[in-house]
């Protein structure tokens, strides 16, 4: 369960004294919940683990760094490694950050192919055309300058090769026709 300061900072729920609850909640129902305590410089985090029902209590350091523009910005310190990180997570036992677990953003799992294709789809919605590479192309959408078409459309297609060709590869059609 990812833990993340800023949004208890959004909240008004940051201030040294303040004690509340926080729940995750999975289509508007609550699947785990925590309660924290601010102390000075840290946040008291109370839980329970459900497979054993032992209740935990783990202090996280806290920290700020100046904004430009004034004011401060808080920040978790990760209980492992010391590092300045906004959100923490709990897989385990205990809260840490993304890297002390070895976890991963999804697109960091995506192949090239993968990630052409979002792009495109990510083009194909500035363009106004339906999702889905395989969807076809839609026309210029009006108002859009034909130089800026023009420049989206070739970045499109030239994604929707790149994601064309993995997928093949990874069908192994073109180790087939190029063995033929």
């Amino acid at each position: 369960m990812p833990l993340d300061i800023r949004k208890i900072t959004r909240k008004g729920l940051g201030a040294q004294g303040n004690s509340f609850s926080w729940q995750w909640l999975v289509n508007d129902r609550a699947v785990a919940g925590i309660r924290i305590r601010v102390d000075w410089q840290s946040m008291v985090l109370s839980y329970r683990i459900k497979s054993t029902g032992e209740v935990v209590e783990q202090r996280v350091q806290t920290q700020t760094s100046p904004c430009h523009l004034g004011g401060e910005r808080r920040w978790f310190t990760c209980p492992q490694c010391s590092k300045r990180v906004a959100v923490i997570y709990a897989p385990g036992r205990y809260f840490a950050c993304r890297e002390c677990y070895g976890l991963s953003y999804a697109t960091q799992k995506e192949g090239a192919g993968e990630r052409a294709a979002s792009r495109a789809n990510k083009l194909r919605k500035q363009l106004g055309w339906e999702a889905g590479i395989l969807n076809g192309n839609g026309g210029r959408p009006k108002g859009m300058h034909w130089t800026t078409y023009l420049r989206l459309k070739a970045e499109h297609d030239r994604l929707v090769q790149i994601s064309y060709y993995e997928i093949g590869r990874k069908l192994g059609f073109l180790h087939k026709l190029l063995d033929a």
